[in-house]
This record gives C-alpha cells, sequence and structure tokens, in this order.
C-alpha cells in the first residue's frame, strides 16, 4: 500500500537486518549489532518469529525506495495480536511514516482475522511511540498496574470474615462447559477493557490463555459457594518464564458472587497455590476497574509498574451460537 511516495510493506526475509537495526536503532551500536544477529538466528531456527515485522518504504527522485521506518507485530493465539511502536529513521516527515506504518500493520491483520491489537509501553518507552500508535488508528484506553506480592506473607485476616467459604475445584474436576459458562458470567459489568466485549469468543478467549506461557490445566480452579450455584469465583493461575513467581492471568467473580467477601478467598487461594512453587505473585489490572485496585491493595500486592494501553479492535465477529461473546484484557 502506498502514500504519496511511501510504500508500507510486509519485511521481505532479505530486509529483516535493516529493518531490525531501525527497530534498535536507539541503542549503542555493539549491543544493536548482538540484537540483531540473535533475533536472525532465532528467526532462523524457529525460536521467534519475524514474520510480522513490517517496513515503510520511500521512493526518491531517481533512486531505489529507501528504508525510513519499521514496525513489529506478532499473532497471538485467540484472535489476537501485540503491536510494538513504529521506529522511523524519517526526519521532516516522521509522523506521516510512523502512521503509516501502523495503519498499513493493523489492515493485514485485520484481512487476516485477528480481533483485537494492543500495544502496551512503559515509562522508558519512545515518548512518541503512543502519538504514533494514535494516529495510526491505536488510541490509548487506559493504564496497566502491575502489582506483586510475596507468597512466604501469610494473608491477614479480614475485618469481616465471609459468610460462607468457596469450595475449590480444577479444571478436572468441574470439565470444560463449565468454565466457559462460569468465565463468560464473570464479564457482566466487567470494568476490565470494556472496550474489546464482544470481540472475541469465549473459545477464543481460552485459547488466548492456553496459550500464554507457563500455562498448565492444573493450575485453572473453579470457587464454588456451598449455598448458591450461582455465586462462583474464576481463578486462572500461570508460571512467569522468567521471573521467581506465579501469575494471576484471570480473577473474577460472578455477579452473585461480588460483595461477600470471595474475592479475597481467591487470593489466598492462589497464595496457597502459589506458596510451594514461586517467591511471588504478580498480576496487572485495569487502573479504571477499582474495585479490583481496592481487592489488590487490601490484600498486600504492592505496585511495581504501570504501563499505557493502546488498542485496536479490528472485528467484532467473536460470536457463539447464543450470541455474542465477551472478551477480558489479552492474556
Amino acid at each position: 500500500m502506498a502514500a504519496s511516495n511511501l510504500q508500507i510493506l510486509r519485511c521481505p526475509a532479505g530486509d529483516r537486518g535493516p529493518a531490525l537495526e531501525v527497530l534498535y536503532q536507539g541503542l549503542e551500536r555493539r549491543v544493536r549489532s548482538a540484537l540483531v544477529a540473535q533475533a536472525l538466528e532465532d528467526d532462523r531456527t524457529g525460536r521467534v518469529d519475524l514474520s510480522g515485522l513490517w517496513i515503510a518504504r520511500k521512493a526518491g527522485w531517481g533512486s531505489s525506495p529507501r528504508l525510513v521506518g519499521a514496525l513489529l507485530t506478532q499473532v497471538l493465539p485467540g484472535r489476537a495480536a501485540a503491536v510494538w511502536a513504529p521506529q522511523t529513521t524519517a526526519v521532516w516527515n516522521r509522523p506521516e511514516v510512523a502512521a503509516a506504518l501502523v495503519r498499513g500493520a493493523l489492515d493485514a491483520l485485520r484481512g487476516d482475522g485477528v480481533a483485537i491489537a494492543q500495544a502496551v509501553l512503559d515509562e522508558s518507552a519512545d515518548p512518541r511511540g503512543g502519538p504514533d500508535l494514535a494516529r495510526g488508528g491505536m488510541p490509548r484506553v487506559t493504564e496497566l498496574v502491575y502489582l506483586r506480592r510475596e507468597t512466604a506473607t501469610p494473608l491477614a485476616a479480614p475485618r469481616r470474615p465471609a459468610a460462607a467459604r468457596l469450595a475449590w475445584r480444577g479444571l478436572d474436576e468441574v470439565g470444560e462447559p463449565a468454565l466457559r459458562d462460569a468465565l463468560e458470567a464473570t464479564y457482566a459489568g466487567s470494568l476490565d477493557m470494556p472496550e474489546i466485549e464482544g470481540a472475541r469468543s469465549i473459545d477464543e478467549v481460552l485459547e488466548g490463555h492456553r496459550g500464554a506461557a507457563g500455562h498448565h490445566p492444573d493450575r485453572w480452579r473453579l470457587g464454588f459457594a456451598p449455598d448458591d450455584p450461582e455465586a462462583v469465583a474464576v481463578l486462572l493461575l500461570a508460571a512467569s518464564p522468567d521471573r521467581d513467581a506465579w501469575e494471576v492471568v484471570y480473577l473474577g467473580l460472578r455477579p452473585r458472587a461480588r460483595g461477600r467477601g470471595f474475592g479475597a478467598q481467591a487470593v489466598a487461594h492462589a497464595l496457597e497455590a502459589a506458596r510451594p512453587h514461586a517467591e511471588a505473585i504478580e498480576l496487572a489490572v485495569d487502573a479504571r476497574n477499582d474495585p479490583a485496585v481496592r481487592l489488590y491493595r487490601a490484600t498486600g500486592f504492592v505496585p511495581f509498574d504501570r504501563r499505557a494501553v493502546h488498542l485496536a479492535v479490528l472485528s467484532r465477529g467473536g460470536l457463539r451460537a447464543d450470541g455474542p461473546g465477551p472478551g477480558p484484557p489479552l492474556p
């Protein structure tokens, strides 16, 4: 695709080295060269996939088109994709090049059937990245707050103990249909990324969670209230691939389980499950989700990072036989 003399295309294999040089241009030369060489080797051996690398070329008067920008995307399980902020070598028309890269990549992802594209920027990111993403069709929608809690420290007794105790069962006990129904019900009135509700089916959401590093089915649990079969908590845990921690991939309550102290019980169960295996539990929560933020602060979680979320909903095609499915934050 082209805008004036600018061409946006999927990066040919032979140009991946120069494109990676653009992506890593802010690093010291020796570090940059080592990272480019490692990425190309990992791509050659199948450890990483650089097929989602996009480039911008600009034609000059009487000269061959030159590389002026690059952007990396990665398709994830469950019709989702991660997008990184574009990098350019352009000077005078840098915003135009950056936005065109984002638009071109999103158009291709949409054509490939991807429903949700998300970019997450930390405080160390180039400050131009957020505006570039927004101009290209990925506005900033919220911030994710990253929280951590040591597993060795027991959970303090609540000031008002819950009237009932949840009975926890694993996926092998409850079965896939019960998990799907409970998970879908927890999205009713959810404050976590409401922008993507209905974009993916519940099966696609589960596919995304299963594709995350550290997933194991034994770490997916449902908590049932003894006095109400509709009061159910969903707790999905995974081992962090690069830290001595487990992650709360998802914690949700069906509407009838809310306001009864079951959220704190779910945190206690997560700590109990993780304690023999990891020194900490970590999670990310939408900064707008005040009830969840209060729960995690009250149960001893401490923030350690905060990142901006840029989002593009490319399709609302997440359909089940009985209607549109929900969509929580990407795994």
